[in-house]
């Protein structure tokens, strides 16, 4: 008879899957996505060679680099009247900014859930989101694909 997993505690570990997330923007649930590329920080840093230290050069940090999110999945009914309205709030934040009213950048919230889609696994916090592009589906009566959507967000770090 198989047995479960264990960790070294004796429990059965929390093992997120990367087809179980689901994404929220502003408080806006845009639902589960097919794909989530881009969730990744890099630590910038420059070395200072000092003089007399023939051992190492010291380094010393510079920027956090954040690449911009995108999300991918099939087109919903729900999910993308969620995104459209998402976008539109920022839309009309933007062009009130122009009139003098502050427009403040959002949130966002990516969670991984585990397989049975109950437990959250990993949350990341995206601050000072903004939207930098959303695509639509290609439609060609011949090709018989699935209808996808594309939303790419910048922000300015989850760390």
């Amino acid at each position: 008879m198989p047995t479960k997993p264990t960790n070294v505690l004796g429990r059965t570990p929390r093992i997120g899957l990367s087809a179980r997330f689901r994404v929220e923007v502003d408080g806006v649930d845009l639902g589960g996505w097919a794909s989530c590329k881009g969730l990744s920080v890099t630590f910038d840093s420059e070395e200072l060679e000092v003089g007399g230290n023939y051992e190492h050069a010291i380094l010393l940090p510079k920027r956090l680099k954040y690449n911009s999110i995108t999300l991918i999945r099939a087109i919903t009914p729900e999910g993308t009247k969620a995104v459209q309205g998402w976008l539109r709030s920022v839309l009309d934040g933007w062009v009130d900014s122009y009139h003098g009213d502050d427009y403040t950048p959002g949130t966002a919230k990516i969670t991984l859930l585990d397989s049975a889609c109950k437990t959250v696994v990993g949350t990341w916090t995206l601050r000072d989101v903004y939207p930098k592009s959303w695509k639509g589906p290609d439609l060609d009566a011949e090709s018989g694909k699935i209808a996808t959507e594309t939303l790419e967000l910048v922000h300015q770090g989850f760390l």
